[in-house]
């Protein structure tokens, strides 16, 4: 009882993500998942759906497209 205001501070603020669809969400959860960075993930999968907009809604295409283009 007498931490629990101090540990107020180490509260994490949630992360906002710039991809968006279940598709995406899914292929960013699994590439996190496997060891790659969040952020190299990220922008991996927003080149996948900029080279190929289909490629938003299908996970399997998504997550080969975004697995090339990682780093």
């Amino acid at each position: 009882m007498e931490l629990k205001d101090k540990l107020d501070d180490f509260a994490a603020a949630p992360v906002q993500s710039n991809v968006q669809g279940r598709a995406a969400e899914d292929v960013l959860s699994a590439l996190v998942n496997l060891g790659y960075q969040r952020l190299a993930a990220e922008k991996a999968i927003e080149q996948a759906v900029a080279k190929d907009a289909a490629l938003g809604a299908d996970f399997d295409g998504l997550f080969r497209g975004a697995l090339k283009l990682i780093r």
